[in-house]
């Protein structure tokens, strides 16, 4: 009879002791990352969780949302790496049961985004371009698409006298599809001529060979859709082979000046426009605080992921909860957006989603002087 009663005290307290932590378990809200936190493009898995974990530490801060508080799980995708990015969806899915993911790249997202609506995990994208991101089920993106950006940077280049461009562009879906869908034919359109398109692989330092070949079709202009420190390497190298003519890539970061020196000079950016001196309270808490965390200056990733984590999903959840349904759902996630598509942001106004899971912020063409982004014109995304 002893043992009977010690036996069913412990089978209670054992009882017990699993409602708690999962009731405490219950009240955790994970949010799954695919971020490159080492490798060559490391720089972009270190300021997009940066802006995440501050995002996280408001939400957390302010008592977090509908009595969840917000923990972030990282995979680290390395060198833009698949099969890690395949089988991290699948840990964080099966054991850290995570409702949504922030994803990143552009093979990175279209490599998982069928196991991620299989398994109905909400996707936000805020750093990847491709334009086959476009209407894929879960799958959001607050980072402008190449479709968004190409046309006004073609019409800028053209505007300038451009005429002659060569092209070069990253071996994956980031760069084919949007040469192959929008560079190309719309500059053709245009009446220009592309004299030569140049492929190349992740992760290269040397880039003669392609860069000899766009040399000979004497271009007027440089197109280059790559990324990380590649689009460093692309600009050092076309500048010293005696190229001074205007380029354009689809984003830059101080630490790659190490990289290109002061080959810098005369080339573009097309992008989002985060304002760092924006006289918005929201704006100018995540810019001090990231700041007086990390000791450096949030960029538009880190500002696209502390959107995502601070503006975004806590609203996702409010409304989800407003109905009764389930936060930790992805699908009622998913469909909480259209509830009320426009989002704060620390752009600045609201933040829009389209239906085909694209979005609306301001957008600049920026020009590199001495290694610095500088706003060079205002335009509108088409």
């Amino acid at each position: 009879m002893k043992c009977f009663k010690l036996a069913t005290i412990s089978f209670m307290v054992c009882v017990i002791s699993w409602t708690l932590s999962h009731d405490v378990m219950a009240k955790s809200f994970p949010i799954g990352t695919l971020f490159p936190m080492t490798g060559p493009q490391a720089y972009y898995g270190r300021v997009m969780s940066r802006g995440a974990r501050v995002g996280i530490n408001h939400v957390n801060a302010a008592g977090g949302v509908e009595g969840y508080t917000f923990k972030l799980v990282i995979t680290d995708f390395k060198n833009v790496d698949v099969g890690l990015a395949l089988s991290g969806v699948q840990k964080m899915s099966i054991i850290d049961r995570i409702p949504c993911v922030l994803t990143s790249f552009s093979a990175i997202t279209l490599g998982v985004q069928p196991s991620c609506a299989g398994g109905k995990i909400l996707m936000i994208n805020g750093g990847a371009y491709s334009p086959k991101l476009a209407s894929k089920p879960y799958l959001y993106s607050i980072k402008l698409s190449q479709n968004q950006m190409v046309p006004p940077m073609l019409k800028y280049f053209w505007e300038m006298g451009i005429r002659r461009l060569g092209v070069i562009h990253i071996a994956d879906p980031a760069g084919e599809v949007p040469v192959e869908k929008l560079v190309k034919p719309i500059w053709t359109k245009m009446g220009g001529t592309i004299v030569a398109v140049e492929s190349h692989q992740p992760g290269l330092t040397d880039y003669t060979p392609y860069l000899s070949r766009i040399k000979a079709g004497n271009p007027d202009a440089i197109y280059g859709i790559s990324t990380g420190q590649d689009q460093a390497f692309i600009i050092k190298g076309v500048r010293e082979m005696g190229m001074t003519i205007p380029m354009t890539i689809p984003d830059w970061n101080d630490d790659w000046n190490a990289i290109a020196g002061k080959a810098t000079e005369n080339v573009y950016v097309p992008g989002d426009h985060f304002n760092r001196e924006l006289a918005n309270p929201q704006t100018q808490r995540f810019v001090k605080d990231y700041e007086g965390k990390w000791k450096e200056s949030p960029d538009i990733f880190a500002a696209n992921y502390y959107d995502a984590v601070h503006n975004i999903l806590p609203e996702l959840i409010k409304n989800v909860a407003k109905k009764g349904g389930n936060p930790l759902s992805g699908e009622e996630l998913e469909k909480a957006i259209w509830d009320v598509p426009a989002f704060d942001t620390v752009y600045g106004g609201k933040l829009t989603f389209n239906r085909d899971g694209s979005s609306n912020k301001p957008m600049m063409i920026f020009k590199l002087i001495n290694g610095k982004k500088m706003p060079e014109k205002q335009v509108a995304m088409e």
